[in-house]
């Protein structure tokens, strides 16, 4: 049995005493269990200032957040009572920059899971002991708020202490996310007391679309309603924004008040301060006319983008019918798939309403993050398909029938849910100018959201609308006969692509045998009934040219398949702190935000980023291919897209040594401008 020398026990004791004096370790209030809390001295004292730095770190469970220094429109910020301790002069508490959260339509500021406050302690006299004692504060929340205490009791011999390598490591990590705090920059904070709004004007840094946060005057919270960054006359960057200030008290005037201006793009904070003067601010609302415009080609754009071709037979159909009817009818029926389009935008508005209240992520085409939703989609389009076939027809009682024929109505029902339809099935795709304007909607009020949803839809749906104005363009499509029949089958058959495009996606939520299952038993429905309506011969009519179509495909695409697809790129999931590692040692970071249910994406994919000169630069050893999975929710995606103003997918940025806040691609790629991006942001450019 080996012996223990006392004299080695007792300093060993003493040794680790010394060291956990300078931690309280993890604090839990049994009442509140989701959140702990530690508050650690890194363990080195400045002589000449005679502080000591220290860290207060916070750990929050599931959606548990508590708030910034200013926590919004509710909340209370995390406070610590140090009355009661001893040699201890003044705290400084630092305020890494915080995350934006919507709940119930209020707009407050804090942070999620785990979030570390640096701190810097200034002692009295660094010769005798300091007695910390403390009472923390914290309020945290998810759908209810908690308001809890914790005790923070340290006592520290300050000549007798030893650096903690944990400890500093975590206090420089929080330094690096406080926003870096400028006295020097040129910065107008203007106050229009008629229309209680504060202007903005930053002529500093290469800002584009950043967050910012205003705050100094607790009374008061300023919502954004306008930004816009350009250049002014000498060419030199400007960031002008305007928001709308309130107060519970009423109308407020923050006059010669001092304002904190906190400025958060991308890896960038910085925080500038000044007094507000008084001006007349010059309305804004050029702004929205502009996105209502990039709204309405967004729209129009939709139609001929990937997605177009899942709904190409719901959208056709119409036309084909169209000229065996008066121009009134088509008019009608015309207007009535203008009229689903719109109302189905209108839909995606209101949900996305439903999800900034209730504090959900927003994003454009995220309903087919629900297994629900593509499932509903699926049953649909199989529907649609087989119904093209002529298998079926919901007869109606012969009363409603009646007064539906007298009325001219009995057809625009279809076509209204085929403009409905026609748009939940290309919310997949994004388009140039789209983005822009849902970053605007999603980032604006409510009214201003439905009117850019609204122009999109108008813009989505202008080609129908031609029609209804002009009802004689009908006369221009060919005239109906028996190639009609072929063409439904036609339209069918492209619908029941889209059944089984949509029934794949449920992969990721249901097991591949019974997807496979499902999708055999459509197929096998779909030719049987084909084979009923139709008869034998159109079954092997349309397998024939089923196959005689992928032949002339493969002929014109022969270098292709002779030379498959590679897919052998190393991708890594998304974590910024990653992206910022790699930067740091030199390297380039090509990063895809995507989805399986975005088709823009896969167009990307294969016609870009699988496609040389893009793949083989890809493939260089300067190079790290980040990848972020949005085909389910993720929080932590959501987040980063929303830091980089993009509410949608696809989304590619490229980061390196000459480019540490990233150039950001196009909606729809193209190998040049992917190219010229890497060669940017590379430490060495590429020829």
């Amino acid at each position: 049995m080996k012996t223990i020398n006392p004299f080695l026990l007792m300093f060993s004791l003493l040794l680790s005493s010394s060291v956990l004096a300078q931690s309280t370790g993890w604090i839990e209030n049994p009442n509140h269990p989701p959140v702990q809390v530690k508050f650690m001295l890194t363990g080195e004292l400045d002589p000449v200032s005679q502080t000591l730095a220290a860290i207060l770190e916070v750990k929050l469970k599931d959606d548990w957040k508590t708030y910034w220094r200013s926590p919004g429109e509710a909340g209370i910020a995390p406070s610590i009572n140090w009355d009661q301790s001893e040699n201890l002069a003044d705290v400084t508490w630092e305020w890494p920059k915080p995350e934006a959260f919507s709940l119930l339509g209020l707009q407050t500021f804090g942070y999620k899971h785990d979030v570390i406050f640096p701190m810097q302690l200034q002692v009295e006299d660094s010769k005798q002991p300091l007695s910390l004692k403390g009472l923390l504060t914290l309020s945290s929340c998810t759908n209810i708020c908690v308001l809890t205490d914790y005790d923070i009791n340290l006592k520290v011999n300050l000549n007798n202490m030893t650096a903690d390598p944990a400890a500093m490591f975590a206090y420089n990590k929080a330094k690096s996310s406080v926003p870096q705090r400028t006295t020097t920059a040129d910065i107008n904070l203007g106050w229009d007391s008629s229309k209680q709004q504060l202007e903005v004007l930053l002529n500093e840094g290469d800002w584009q679309y950043p967050q910012l946060i205003i705050d100094g005057e607790p009374e008061v919270n300023f919502k954004l309603k306008y930004l816009e960054a350009n250049s002014d006359e000498q060419g030199n960057k400007q960031l002008k924004a305007i928001f709308d200030g309130s107060s519970w008290l009423g109308a407020t005037d923050v006059i010669g008040k001092m304002l904190n201006v906190t400025v958060i793009e991308a890896d960038t904070a910085m925080e500038y301060s000044a007094s507000v003067t008084a001006v007349d601010i010059i309305s804004s609302g050029s702004s929205l006319w502009t996105m209502l415009l990039l709204a309405l080609l967004g729209g129009l754009i939709l139609n001929v983008m990937p997605c177009v071709l899942p709904v190409l037979g719901m959208k056709l159909s119409a036309v084909v019918a169209a000229p065996s009817v008066d121009k009134t009818k088509i008019r009608q029926q015309f207007l009535s798939s203008a009229l689903g389009i719109l109302v189905s935008f209108w839909l995606l508005a209101g949900f996305i309403v439903t999800l900034k209240i209730t504090g959900q992520a927003i994003g454009w085409g995220v309903q087919f993050q629900n297994p629900w939703f593509i499932g509903f989609m699926a049953l649909v389009t199989s529907v649609f398909a087989i119904n093209m076939l002529g298998a079926f027809e919901i007869n109606l009682p012969s009363s409603v029938q009646t007064k539906l024929a007298t009325t001219g109505g009995n057809d625009n029902r279809g076509h209204f849910l085929q403009g409905m339809f026609a748009t939940l099935l290309a919310t997949p795709c994004s388009a140039p100018f789209l983005g822009t304007a849902v970053a605007f909607a999603l980032g604006a009020d409510v009214i201003s959201l439905f009117v850019i949803f609204t122009a999109l839809a108008v813009g989505m749906a202008l080609p129908w609308l031609l029609v209804a104005a002009v009802p004689q363009v009908a006369n221009y499509f060919p005239k109906p006969g028996r190639w009609m029949s072929v063409v439904k089958v036609i339209f069918a058959g492209l619908l029941l692509l889209t059944s089984l495009w949509l029934i794949s996606l449920l992969a990721n939520f249901i097991s591949s045998t019974t997807l496979w299952i499902v999708a055999a038993i459509l197929v096998l429905l779909f030719i049987t009934l084909l084979a009923r309506v139709h008869g034998s011969a159109a079954v092997i009519a349309s397998i024939s040219m089923g196959i005689l179509a992928s032949a002339i495909t493969a002929f014109a695409t022969s270098d292709n398949w002779a030379r498959p697809l590679p897919t052998d790129l190393s991708w890594t999931a998304l974590q910024q702190s990653d992206i910022q590692a790699q930067v740091a040692k030199g390297q380039t970071v090509f990063v895809d935000v995507t989805a399986d249910w975005c088709i823009t994406c896969k167009a990307n994919k294969v016609g870009v980023i699988l496609q040389d000169p893009v793949y083989s630069r890809l493939k260089q050893a300067d190079m790290d291919l980040v990848i972020g999975d949005w085909t389910k929710p993720s929080a932590a995606i959501t987040d980063y897209l929303q830091s980089h103003n993009r509410y949608g997918v696809p989304f590619n940025v490229v980061f390196g040594p000459n480019a540490p806040d990233g150039i950001k691609l196009p909606v729809i790629l193209s190998a040049k401008q992917v190219i010229d991006a890497i060669n940017q942001a590379s430490a060495k450019a590429q020829f």
